[in-house]
């Protein structure tokens, strides 16, 4: 009797377009009428509410696999390398609910590790007057507005090493204007996260590889301050723009900067990497 009932009701469904129709929708879009902005507890439907919202085609993967009979797992796991193949790396499955996942690179002058871990940096901390108490940098006025004139002022020269150079400054003061690179995770974990959607989306893609581009930029900048005649330049005008600001002057009327010695930018950045920082 049952099955003779469900056969009735197929048959119904079937004979009406509307009904067929949605049947149809249940079908292949099983959360069709899931609030995007209310993810739930379970990990696999807060995956499928994300990729239904923000990449439609592994949203339909996953749909297809589930009807399938694929493991939890094995379906969670396609969705991650889904999100990974886009440009956003993910950790687990469960860090989904939480917006889209931004890396962080910004200097931690107040990190107690950042010494050990940069000795190089620090000692172009101290070009700039800059000294540490053992543990951390605190960085002045005076140090804040000469790194940033250095950066605007390097990143428009015609020299490709002094261009890294100007990023690497950016990075270490923070003014590259890319979020992931001059913010730490401490505050970017007080921002609102981005939301899954595909603006958001391709926004996050967008900032993750100009940040790895900078990226490697910086870590060329570096590498060329440890030579001696690029060390002294940048000591010259740092002191020269110093000087400059101690006089009551200020951007607008800043000195010209010509930088004479040549770096090799092109072949330096093609031997370095991100994972310097």
């Amino acid at each position: 009797m049952l099955i003779q009932l469900n056969t009735f009701l197929a048959t119904a469904i079937r004979a009406d377009p509307v009904l067929s129709l949605a049947q149809a929708v249940c079908w292949l879009d099983p959360l069709w009428a899931s609030d995007p902005d209310n993810l739930e507890d379970d990990s696999l439907l807060t995956a499928l509410q994300v990729v239904r919202t923000a990449l439609p085609e592994a949203y339909a993967q996953a749909v297809e696999q589930l009807r399938a009979g694929l493991p939890v797992g094995q379906i969670e796991q396609s969705i991650c390398n889904a999100i990974r193949g886009y440009g956003i790396e993910i950790e687990e499955i469960e860090s989904l609910a939480y917006g889209i996942p931004i890396p962080t690179y910004g200097a931690r002058l107040d990190d107690p590790d950042f010494h050990e871990s940069h000795p190089d940096v620090v000692a172009i901390l101290a070009w700039f007057d800059q000294e540490s108490d053992g543990d951390t940098f605190d960085l002045d006025e005076t140090a804040l507005q000469v790194g940033k004139w250095l950066h605007e002022s390097l990143i428009t020269t015609s020299d490709a090493g002094w261009q890294q150079v100007g990023w690497a400054l950016g990075w270490l003061f923070s003014c590259t204007g890319n979020s992931s690179v001059d913010l730490d995770w401490e505050s970017l974990d007080g921002l609102t996260p981005l939301d899954w959607t595909p603006d958001n989306l391709a926004f996050a893609r967008e900032l993750i590889a100009e940040a790895d581009t900078i990226l490697r930029d910086v870590n060329a900048g570096l590498e060329h301050l440890r030579q001696p005649e690029a060390a002294r330049e940048m000591q010259s005008h740092i002191r020269r723009l110093k000087r400059h600001l101690q006089k009551g002057h200020s951007y607008a009327d800043a000195p010209r900067l010509v930088w004479r010695t040549a770096l090799d930018g092109a072949d330096r950045a093609a031997q370095t990497d991100a994972q310097f920082l």
